[in-house]
C-alpha cells in the first residue's frame, strides 16, 4: 500500500483552527477553480451550488503545509484507517474551498479523497469525503418521498444520531444523478470539478454537512461489502473506530 500523504491531516487540521477567518488558510496557495461540488439530490437545501466570493486551494500534497495544533474534530485529528476501505489506496489528497457570506463570515469546504488505480494508471476506484461547515442542518425536515431517486436508484434514509439522518443512493440502475469531486489538475494549475456515477452517502451532525462519494471494482463490490460501506460512514461522521492507530 502507498504511503498515505502526511499532509493531508495538516492541511485539514489548519482549514478548522481557522473557521469563520476572513483570510486564507495558513500555508494554503490560492489557485483558479471551474466549479462547486454539492450533492444533486440535495443542492436546492443545502445551496452548495450557489456560494458567493469562492476561493479554491492548491490540493495538500501540491505544496508543503505548516505544522499546527490538533483541532477538536475527530475526523481531522484521526483521519481514516485504509484498511477499512475495500480496496488498495495508491492515492491520498486534501482539497480546500471556502466561501464568504454577505457579513463577511468564511465557510470552509474540505474534501479528502482516497483513491485506488489500475495498472495503467487510471482511477477505478475511490472513497471520497466532503465535509462543509453550516450552522443549521438543511435537510431537518426532509423526507424520503419514494425507495428510489428521481432515476430510480435506490435511496434510503436512516437514524443517524439523535435528530440527525443519513440519507443513502445506491447504484442499482444504468443511470444515476451526477456525482461532482474535485480534482487538481497539475499542468493548467487549476481546480476541475469531474462528474462521475457513484454510491452517494448524505448527511448534517454538529456543524457540518458530509457528502461521501465511493465507487468499487464490480468485482470487489459484493454484498458483504456493500452491507458494510453505511456502517463505515456512519462510524466516519461519528468519529467511531476510524484512528489510524499513530
Amino acid at each position: 500500500m502507498m504511503k498515505p500523504f502526511v499532509s493531508v491531516m495538516s492541511i485539514m487540521i489548519s482549514i478548522f483552527l481557522c473557521s469563520g477567518c476572513s483570510s486564507a488558510p495558513d500555508g494554503l496557495e490560492e489557485v483558479e477553480g471551474t466549479g462547486l461540488t454539492y450533492s444533486e439530490n440535495f443542492n436546492a437545501y443545502d445551496g452548495l451550488n450557489e456560494r458567493e466570493h469562492v476561493e479554491f486551494f492548491k490540493p495538500a500534497e501540491a505544496q508543503p503545509l505548516p505544522t499546527s495544533i490538533l483541532s477538536e474534530h475527530h475526523l481531522l485529528e484521526k483521519g481514516i484507517d485504509l484498511d477499512l476501505l475495500p480496496f488498495e489506496v495508491d492515492g491520498e489528497n486534501a482539497y480546500v474551498v471556502t466561501s464568504e457570506d454577505r457579513t463577511g463570515k468564511v465557510t470552509h469546504q474540505v474534501q479528502l479523497s482516497y483513491l485506488g488505480k489500475s495498472e495503467e494508471g487510471n482511477l477505478d476506484e475511490f472513497f471520497i469525503v466532503s465535509v462543509t461547515e453550516m450552522d443549521e442542518n438543511p435537510v431537518e425536515n426532509y423526507e424520503v418521498a419514494a425507495a428510489t431517486d428521481s432515476v430510480g436508484n435506490r435511496f434510503e434514509k436512516q437514524e443517524l444520531s439523535g435528530d440527525d439522518f443519513i440519507f443513502q443512493q445506491v447504484l442499482t440502475t444504468n443511470s444515476a444523478l451526477l456525482y461532482r469531486y474535485y480534482e487538481y489538475d497539475e499542468a493548467e494549475e487549476k481546480l476541475n470539478v469531474v462528474g462521475t456515477a457513484a454510491n452517494e452517502f448524505y448527511s448534517y451532525h454538529n456543524g457540518f454537512v458530509y457528502h461521501v462519494g465511493y465507487l468499487i471494482d464490480r468485482q470487489k463490490n459484493t454484498e458483504k461489502v456493500q452491507d458494510n460501506m453505511p456502517n463505515l460512514t456512519r462510524n466516519i461522521i461519528l468519529g467511531k473506530d476510524i484512528s489510524k492507530g499513530r
